[in-house]
Protein backbone atom coordinates (compact mmCIF):
# COMPACT_ATOMS: atom_id res chain seq x y z
CA UNK A 1 0.00 0.00 0.00
CA UNK A 2 1.86 3.23 -1.26
CA UNK A 3 1.89 6.25 1.06
CA UNK A 4 -0.60 9.18 0.34
CA UNK A 5 -0.65 9.85 -3.00
CA UNK A 6 -1.45 13.50 -2.49
CA UNK A 7 2.40 13.99 -1.15
CA UNK A 8 4.37 15.07 -4.45
CA UNK A 9 6.93 17.79 -2.76
CA UNK A 10 9.32 14.53 -1.23
CA UNK A 11 11.90 13.73 -2.99
CA UNK A 12 11.51 9.37 -4.01
CA UNK A 13 14.79 8.59 -1.66
CA UNK A 14 12.65 10.82 0.93
CA UNK A 15 9.86 8.56 0.32
CA UNK A 16 11.68 5.46 0.82
CA UNK A 17 13.28 6.17 4.27
CA UNK A 18 9.94 7.53 5.58
CA UNK A 19 8.72 3.90 4.82
CA UNK A 20 11.27 2.44 5.81
CA UNK A 21 10.85 4.35 9.27
CA UNK A 22 7.23 2.72 9.41
CA UNK A 23 5.26 6.32 10.11
CA UNK A 24 1.87 6.52 11.51
CA UNK A 25 0.14 9.88 11.64
CA UNK A 26 -1.84 9.92 14.83
CA UNK A 27 -4.51 12.35 15.27
CA UNK A 28 -5.75 13.32 18.81
CA UNK A 29 -6.52 16.02 20.52
CA UNK A 30 -6.04 15.07 23.95
CA UNK A 31 -2.03 15.10 24.98
CA UNK A 32 -2.22 12.80 27.32
CA UNK A 33 -3.76 9.69 25.33
CA UNK A 34 -1.20 10.79 22.71
CA UNK A 35 1.31 10.08 24.62
CA UNK A 36 0.19 7.08 25.52
CA UNK A 37 -0.61 5.70 22.39
CA UNK A 38 2.71 7.45 20.80
CA UNK A 39 5.03 5.00 23.49
CA UNK A 40 2.88 2.17 22.71
CA UNK A 41 3.81 2.41 19.09
CA UNK A 42 7.72 3.60 19.27
CA UNK A 43 8.09 0.68 21.65
CA UNK A 44 7.01 -1.60 18.63
CA UNK A 45 9.68 0.14 16.11
CA UNK A 46 6.80 3.03 14.31
CA UNK A 47 7.77 6.43 13.84
CA UNK A 48 5.00 8.95 15.17
CA UNK A 49 3.97 11.99 13.58
CA UNK A 50 1.69 13.93 16.05
CA UNK A 51 -1.04 15.79 15.13
CA UNK A 52 -3.45 17.86 17.77
CA UNK A 53 -5.76 18.16 14.97
CA UNK A 54 -7.19 18.02 11.54
CA UNK A 55 -4.74 20.91 10.04
CA UNK A 56 -1.69 19.25 11.68
CA UNK A 57 -3.00 16.63 9.90
CA UNK A 58 -2.76 17.74 6.29
CA UNK A 59 0.47 20.52 6.84
CA UNK A 60 2.43 16.95 7.97
CA UNK A 61 1.26 14.93 4.84
CA UNK A 62 2.08 17.73 2.98
CA UNK A 63 5.60 16.92 3.72
CA UNK A 64 5.99 13.51 5.70
CA UNK A 65 3.70 10.51 4.49
CA UNK A 66 3.09 8.16 6.31
CA UNK A 67 1.19 4.71 5.37
CA UNK A 68 -1.29 4.67 8.54
CA UNK A 69 -2.96 7.54 10.16
CA UNK A 70 -4.89 7.30 13.35
CA UNK A 71 -7.88 9.59 13.74
CA UNK A 72 -9.68 10.53 17.14
CA UNK A 73 -13.85 11.12 16.32
CA UNK A 74 -13.39 13.95 18.38
CA UNK A 75 -11.11 16.52 16.69
CA UNK A 76 -11.50 20.41 17.68
CA UNK A 77 -11.17 21.26 14.31
CA UNK A 78 -12.75 19.03 11.67
CA UNK A 79 -15.38 16.39 11.18
CA UNK A 80 -13.65 12.94 11.75
CA UNK A 81 -15.27 10.98 8.55
CA UNK A 82 -14.65 14.07 6.70
CA UNK A 83 -10.91 13.63 6.59
CA UNK A 84 -10.91 10.12 6.47
CA UNK A 85 -13.05 10.48 3.25
CA UNK A 86 -10.69 12.72 2.13
CA UNK A 87 -7.46 10.85 2.89
CA UNK A 88 -9.85 7.42 1.59
CA UNK A 89 -10.77 9.36 -2.11
CA UNK A 90 -6.93 10.95 -2.49
CA UNK A 91 -4.84 7.73 -1.43
CA UNK A 92 -4.79 4.58 -0.13
CA UNK A 93 -3.32 5.14 3.11
CA UNK A 94 -4.33 3.01 6.47
CA UNK A 95 -6.93 4.19 8.41
CA UNK A 96 -7.82 3.79 11.71
CA UNK A 97 -10.70 5.89 13.95
CA UNK A 98 -10.40 6.18 17.52
CA UNK A 99 -14.25 6.42 18.27
CA UNK A 100 -14.77 8.34 21.83
CA UNK A 101 -18.94 7.98 21.41
CA UNK A 102 -20.05 6.89 24.83
CA UNK A 103 -22.51 4.66 22.56
CA UNK A 104 -19.83 3.30 20.46
CA UNK A 105 -21.10 0.40 19.00
CA UNK A 106 -23.86 2.89 17.87
CA UNK A 107 -21.41 4.13 15.13
CA UNK A 108 -19.21 1.26 14.43
CA UNK A 109 -20.71 -0.07 11.53
CA UNK A 110 -20.61 3.95 10.34
CA UNK A 111 -16.86 4.26 10.89
CA UNK A 112 -16.16 0.75 9.02
CA UNK A 113 -17.55 2.23 6.50
CA UNK A 114 -14.55 4.81 6.17
CA UNK A 115 -11.78 3.43 8.05
CA UNK A 116 -10.10 -0.19 7.89
CA UNK A 117 -10.32 -0.72 11.50
CA UNK A 118 -12.40 1.31 14.49
CA UNK A 119 -11.35 1.25 18.00
CA UNK A 120 -13.87 2.99 21.25
CA UNK A 121 -12.00 4.66 23.50
CA UNK A 122 -10.77 4.53 26.13
CA UNK A 123 -8.13 3.28 23.45
CA UNK A 124 -6.88 -0.85 24.24
CA UNK A 125 -3.01 0.15 23.30
CA UNK A 126 -1.95 -3.04 22.51
CA UNK A 127 -4.98 -4.19 20.24
CA UNK A 128 -4.54 -0.75 18.29
CA UNK A 129 -0.32 -1.77 18.21
CA UNK A 130 -1.22 -5.31 16.74
CA UNK A 131 -3.79 -4.10 14.04
CA UNK A 132 -1.28 -1.31 13.07
CA UNK A 133 1.29 -3.70 13.35
CA UNK A 134 -0.66 -6.22 10.70
CA UNK A 135 -1.76 -4.00 8.88
CA UNK A 136 1.66 -2.32 7.82
CA UNK A 137 2.72 -5.70 7.99
CA UNK A 138 0.83 -6.48 4.81
CA UNK A 139 1.43 -3.42 3.47
CA UNK A 140 5.07 -4.16 3.46
CA UNK A 141 4.45 -7.40 1.83
CA UNK A 142 2.44 -6.32 -0.60
CA UNK A 143 4.78 -3.62 -2.04
CA UNK A 144 7.56 -6.69 -2.06
CA UNK A 145 6.06 -8.62 -4.37
CA UNK A 146 6.25 -8.24 -8.03
CA UNK A 147 2.46 -7.30 -10.26
CA UNK A 148 1.11 -10.06 -12.11
CA UNK A 149 -1.90 -10.73 -13.77
CA UNK A 150 -3.75 -13.55 -13.05
CA UNK A 151 -5.47 -13.85 -16.55
CA UNK A 152 -5.27 -17.77 -17.65
CA UNK A 153 -4.84 -19.43 -14.90
CA UNK A 154 -7.11 -21.49 -12.78
CA UNK A 155 -9.62 -20.30 -9.47
CA UNK A 156 -8.93 -19.62 -6.29
CA UNK A 157 -10.23 -23.25 -4.67
CA UNK A 158 -11.10 -24.04 -1.11
CA UNK A 159 -10.51 -27.72 -0.47
CA UNK A 160 -13.95 -29.82 0.21
CA UNK A 161 -12.84 -29.39 4.42
CA UNK A 162 -11.85 -26.20 4.12
CA UNK A 163 -8.36 -27.13 5.54
CA UNK A 164 -6.18 -26.19 2.35
CA UNK A 165 -6.06 -22.85 -0.01
CA UNK A 166 -5.46 -23.62 -2.89
CA UNK A 167 -3.97 -20.21 -5.02
CA UNK A 168 -4.00 -19.90 -9.42
CA UNK A 169 -0.59 -20.53 -9.47
CA UNK A 170 -0.49 -23.78 -7.71
CA UNK A 171 0.52 -23.07 -4.15
CA UNK A 172 -1.17 -24.89 -1.16
CA UNK A 173 -1.91 -22.54 1.75
CA UNK A 174 -3.05 -24.61 5.12
CA UNK A 175 -5.54 -22.77 7.22
CA UNK A 176 -5.80 -22.50 10.75
CA UNK A 177 -9.12 -23.22 12.21
CA UNK A 178 -10.45 -19.94 12.93
CA UNK A 179 -9.28 -19.23 8.94
CA UNK A 180 -11.16 -22.09 7.94
CA UNK A 181 -14.40 -21.17 9.87
CA UNK A 182 -14.35 -17.54 8.05
CA UNK A 183 -13.64 -18.96 4.32
CA UNK A 184 -16.34 -21.61 4.85
CA UNK A 185 -18.36 -19.03 5.80
CA UNK A 186 -17.73 -16.85 3.02
CA UNK A 187 -17.34 -19.15 0.48
CA UNK A 188 -20.81 -21.26 1.38
CA UNK A 189 -22.64 -17.76 1.88
CA UNK A 190 -20.95 -15.67 -0.43
CA UNK A 191 -21.50 -17.45 -3.77
CA UNK A 192 -22.60 -16.09 -6.51
CA UNK A 193 -21.11 -12.61 -5.41
CA UNK A 194 -22.87 -11.64 -2.47
CA UNK A 195 -21.13 -9.59 0.24
CA UNK A 196 -20.71 -11.53 3.67
CA UNK A 197 -22.09 -9.01 7.05
CA UNK A 198 -19.31 -8.90 9.66
CA UNK A 199 -21.86 -10.56 12.18
CA UNK A 200 -22.10 -13.75 9.71
CA UNK A 201 -18.52 -13.65 9.81
CA UNK A 202 -18.14 -13.28 13.66
CA UNK A 203 -20.83 -15.59 13.67
CA UNK A 204 -18.39 -18.08 12.24
CA UNK A 205 -16.34 -17.78 15.27
CA UNK A 206 -18.49 -17.23 17.83
CA UNK A 207 -22.13 -18.40 19.54
CA UNK A 208 -22.05 -15.30 21.20
CA UNK A 209 -21.64 -12.48 18.56
CA UNK A 210 -22.58 -9.71 20.97
CA UNK A 211 -19.57 -10.79 23.25
CA UNK A 212 -16.82 -10.95 20.43
CA UNK A 213 -14.23 -8.03 19.34
CA UNK A 214 -14.74 -7.60 16.14
CA UNK A 215 -11.04 -6.32 15.96
CA UNK A 216 -10.18 -9.83 16.18
CA UNK A 217 -11.95 -10.68 13.02
CA UNK A 218 -9.94 -7.87 11.34
CA UNK A 219 -7.05 -9.11 12.74
CA UNK A 220 -7.58 -12.54 11.22
CA UNK A 221 -8.49 -11.13 7.47
CA UNK A 222 -5.04 -9.21 8.11
CA UNK A 223 -3.40 -12.00 8.79
CA UNK A 224 -4.67 -14.30 6.29
CA UNK A 225 -3.51 -11.61 3.82
CA UNK A 226 -0.13 -11.99 4.94
CA UNK A 227 -0.05 -15.47 5.13
CA UNK A 228 -1.28 -15.75 1.61
CA UNK A 229 0.97 -12.68 0.07
CA UNK A 230 4.10 -14.78 1.87
CA UNK A 231 3.11 -17.76 -0.29
CA UNK A 232 1.70 -16.23 -3.47
CA UNK A 233 2.23 -13.45 -5.48
CA UNK A 234 -1.48 -13.21 -6.69
CA UNK A 235 -3.52 -11.04 -4.10
CA UNK A 236 -6.51 -12.45 -2.00
CA UNK A 237 -9.20 -12.15 -3.88
CA UNK A 238 -11.34 -10.68 -0.48
CA UNK A 239 -12.25 -7.44 -0.59
CA UNK A 240 -14.17 -5.11 2.12
CA UNK A 241 -17.54 -4.02 0.91
CA UNK A 242 -17.87 -0.57 2.90
CA UNK A 243 -21.07 -0.81 4.83
CA UNK A 244 -21.90 -3.95 4.73
CA UNK A 245 -18.78 -7.12 4.80
CA UNK A 246 -16.54 -9.00 3.09
CA UNK A 247 -16.82 -10.06 -0.51
CA UNK A 248 -14.55 -12.93 -1.58
CA UNK A 249 -14.32 -14.79 -5.22
CA UNK A 250 -13.19 -18.03 -3.68
CA UNK A 251 -14.92 -21.27 -4.98
CA UNK A 252 -15.41 -24.73 -3.66
CA UNK A 253 -12.92 -27.52 -4.87
CA UNK A 254 -14.62 -30.28 -6.84
CA UNK A 255 -12.38 -32.72 -5.37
Amino acid sequence: MAAISVVQAASSSGTSSNRNERRIALVERDPLLRQQILHSLQMRQFAVVECANATALYRNLLSSPCDIAVIASDLPDDNPRTVALHLRQHSDIGIVMLDADADSSRHAESYHEIADACFAKPVDLDGLAAVITAMHSLQHHMRAMPTRSSAGLSEWELALDGWTLRTPDGSSIDLSAPERSVLLRLVNTGAGGHPVSHDSLIGSLTSDVYDFDPHRLEMLIYRLRKKVALMSPLPLPLRAVRGMGYLCTIVRANN
